[in-house]
């Protein structure tokens, strides 16, 4: 009896303890619980980026041409956002921004951003942004940069655009996901990283904001590109290019042309324009579809200046020119600059590989008697057709019938200028290997018999398999002056890149200037273009190109310019897509801008003559 009342006693006392111990450990758990549920919420960080401003752009004359601005938006803290406060804060945002759709209200609302973005606040007045902030704690100002392009149009393709970033440029450009935009194409894309800047942070623990970073801005960067050239450069292609459409018949409005103004000194470019063009702030403001479309249509968003591929035409005698000199390889039987052929009109020859067998000059009744200076100066075709027939007679078939591609890659042609722009195209100089590997992979471009004597021929003159920028011609003019191949650059502070020097003396420089000067005086292919400057035209020099193009497309338009002979400072480029003659319509549109370059008078783009 004893021993049971004892063992019940025992049994009580030890649940009794035991109850405690539950207890005990029930709240230490309660407890430790919710000490480990406020570490791990204050573990639980959020970041929100702010957009770094840009840095902004220079021209040469420190004029400032890309500008970022701070301007206060609204944003909505949607972890303070609830079932119980919704409705209030949606009829705020009615009441007080009536300009926002009901769809545009509905994404707020339906965000799963930590902060969504409500308004720019620039425009509304201090004492709705104060009582917003004052009565509504799930609000709150940030100030934001805008991109604001100050010449619109002017700098389209050089300056470029921004836009949110794919996932390709999250990747290549580290604050891309921070700032959520990047440059899309020109100076803007390719400065990326130099002028994006670090994006600022809010860090957000649940729904407060518990410390912050500042964004770091971006870079400055000043150009080489002048604003009033550009002006001028802009205004003047435009001119040629409703002239071409006043003076030609096309099956399609023309539209399309570059111009590019190198410094010879320094490679340095003073203005790139290509046309059509586009105003980058409405890709700040938003451009609708329909914009969108009809700009892509017009291949508006295209820098032809570096992507542009045309056939040069007789804009590219001055290789063959330069390797006549060098080789002293001439038309068959002379052996110096000085000696001459009879230009009878056109060249018949025996081609015992199925090439063509008469030759046309673009001047029926032939050019008479002419010498290399002469060949130049009236772009004689029949005389260069004679320096590539000696070359196929004498080195066809073996290493040595490349030679004529050989100088013009050795002056930039096929290969990337490395401008300091995105996107840039290479362009062709055809030669054997090119046609035996199109044979396979774009059989529909070569006959099967592959590379021939005739497309020596074509390419001698610009035409043929042949395509290039008007900036890789610009800069192989300018190499051809100096002897350095620099890579142009639109950033003056950039390190200069040398791609490659070549062997051009002092007295071959002379010889060019003063066989281009030719071109632009009396007897020349461009002077009835430059006829209006009188004798200030015995100083300037240019070469002339007329390229066919194939269908029923018209030629294309060159003029390659220099500024002055006795003391050249600046190349000019100039292409108008399906122009027409170069002479008539690209040279008076160089003309225009040499005028302004030379600070002369500036008189009207007017129709020159069809010479070529």
């Amino acid at each position: 009896m004893f021993n049971q009342k004892r063992l019940k006693y025992t049994f009580l006392a030890f649940s009794i303890l035991l109850a405690f111990v539950l207890i005990d450990i029930f709240q230490l758990q309660t407890r430790e619980f919710e000490s480990t549920s406020q570490i791990i919420e204050q573990q639980n960080l959020d970041k929100f980026y702010i957009t770094a401003p840009r840095g902004e752009i220079f021209d040469s004359d420190g004029v400032k041409i890309a500008e970022t601005t701070l301007e206060p938006h609204l944003f909505l803290n949607m972890r303070k956002i609830n079932n119980q406060n919704s409705s209030e804060y949606r009829q705020v945002i009615q009441y007080n921004f009536p300009e926002l759709a009901t769809k545009e209200i509905n994404e707020i609302f339906e965000s799963k951003d930590i902060l969504q973005s409500v308004i720019n606040l620039s425009s509304v007045e201090y004492e709705v942004r104060n009582n917003l902030i004052s009565n509504f704690d799930g609000f709150l100002i940030i100030d934001l940069p805008i991109r604001k392009y100050i010449k619109n149009e002017l700098f389209a393709h050089t300056i470029g655009y921004l836009g949110v970033p794919n996932k390709d440029e999250f990747i290549e450009f580290q604050n891309a996901l921070g700032n959520n935009q990047v440059g899309k194409n020109g100076i803007e894309r390719y400065y990326e990283e130099y002028l994006s800047g670090i994006p600022g942070e809010l860090i957000f623990s649940g729904s407060e904001i518990v410390d912050s970073k500042q964004p770091i801005p971006g870079n400055d960067l000043f150009l080489s590109i002048n604003s009033l050239t550009q002006l001028v450069t802009k205004e003047s292609l435009q001119e040629g290019i409703n002239l071409a459409n006043k003076s030609f018949e096309s099956q399609n409005e023309i539209k399309r042309g570059a111009a590019v103004v190198l410094e010879i000194e320094t490679g340095n470019i003073i203005s790139m324009v290509s046309l059509p063009d586009f105003d980058p702030n409405k890709f700040v403001s938003g451009i609708s579809d329909f914009e969108y479309k009809q700009l892509d249509r017009d291949q508006a968003f295209n820098n032809f200046a570096i992507q542009g591929l045309y056939p040069p035409g007789s804009v590219f005698k001055v290789v063959a020119y330069w390797l006549a000199l060098s080789e002293n390889i001439f038309p068959e039987g002379l052996n110096n600059k000085d000696s001459k052929v009879d230009c009878v009109g056109s060249l018949s020859f025996g081609f015992d590989d199925g090439s063509q067998q008469v030759y046309n000059d673009w001047k029926p009744e032939g050019h008479g008697k002419v010498d290399l200076t002469d060949a130049i100066k009236q772009s004689c075709n029949v005389y260069f057709w004679d320096i590539a027939l000696n070359i196929w007679r004498n080195f066809g078939n073996t290493e040595g019938e490349s030679i004529l591609q050989e100088y013009s890659k050795e002056l930039g042609f096929s290969e990337k200028t490395n401008v300091d722009l995105p996107f840039e195209k290479v362009g062709i100089i055809p030669d054997r290997d090119l046609f035996e590997e199109w044979k396979i992979t774009r059989p529909g471009l070569v006959r099967e018999e592959g590379w021939l004597g005739g497309d020596l021929m074509n390419l001698i003159i610009g035409q043929g398999a042949i395509t290039t920028t008007p900036l890789q011609v610009a800069n192989a003019y300018r190499t051809l002056l100096t002897g350095e191949n620099l890579s142009p650059t639109l950033n003056k502070n950039a390190e200069k890149i040398t791609n490659n020097k070549i062997n051009i003396s002092d007295e071959f420089t002379s010889f060019l200037l003063k066989d281009l000067n030719t071109v632009t005086n009396k007897g020349g292919t461009a002077y009835v273009s430059f006829s209006i400057l009188g004798n200030k035209a015995n100083d300037i020099g240019g070469k002339t190109g007329t390229a066919q193009n194939a269908g029923n497309k018209n030629n294309t338009s060159w003029f390659v310019g220099v500024d002055s002979i006795s003391n050249p400072k600046y190349i000019i480029a100039t292409v108008v897509d399906e122009g027409g003659s170069g002479s008539a319509v690209a040279a008076p549109v160089s003309r225009r801008i040499i005028q302004h370059l030379l600070e002369y008078e500036i008189t009207p783009v007017e129709f020159g003559e069809i010479t070529e």
